[in-house]
């Protein structure tokens, strides 16, 4: 493992909450304070990147756990569950999550491509970000109560914030509440496993 230190932007995103604060109170006061300081690069991509790792932390912890440190279904670039698509299909098909769920994530990961693939930066502006926010905005019922403060800012920028306070708490919410599935009982051709004498 590299020794190199971690970034800004890494450190935010696998931050952990404080005793203090639930996992959803930590991410919510993220997005109020922490990503008022942010580019809107920045915001956007860490915005994407939280909503993936709390996807991966919901699989995780209603899959049957896995043993070995490493884990097939999400680690390694080829695994089925490495990418946002992946986990954010996978969560619905298994009815974590709804379908608005999932494509108001969807929408949030196509605005992360925008910006992602925009070597000038970017801004909430440019016409195509625009209109995806627009839409994620428009699919929910939280309003930007716009006061022109930096923590909750006029136009896309303060709708896009809106639309992920709310989600990610619904978001980190379910991973707290989330119960595991078992794993299934031993099939009648293998040979049951002996039980330890008492001494």
């Amino acid at each position: 493992m590299s020794d190199a230190p971690k970034s800004q932007e890494t450190q935010l995103v696998t931050a952990k909450p404080p005793k203090s604060k639930s996992n959803a109170e930590h991410w919510a006061d993220v997005f109020l304070s922490e990503f008022a300081k942010e580019s809107d690069r920045a915001a956007v991509i860490v915005a994407a990147s939280i909503f993936d790792n709390s996807l991966r932390d919901l699989l995780k912890q209603y899959l049957v756990p896995n043993a070995s440190g490493t884990d097939e279904l999400f680690d390694g670039t080829n695994a089925p569950l490495a990418t946002f698509s992946a986990k954010i299909a996978f969560a619905h098909r298994l009815g974590l999550i709804s379908g608005s769920f999932a494509r108001n994530l969807h929408l949030i990961r196509r605005i992360r491509n925008e910006f992602a693939h925009n070597i000038h930066g970017g801004s909430f502006e440019d016409t195509a970000v625009k209109s995806r926010v627009m839409e994620l905005y428009k699919s929910q019922v939280y309003k930007n109560e716009t006061t022109g403060s930096i923590l909750h800012p006029k136009g896309a920028r303060g709708d896009f914030l809106t639309v992920c306070v709310w989600m990610v708490w619904v978001l980190t919410s379910m991973v707290e509440k989330t119960v595991p599935i078992k794993e299934a009982a031993l099939e009648f051709g293998f040979t049951q496993p002996k039980k330890k004498r008492s001494k």
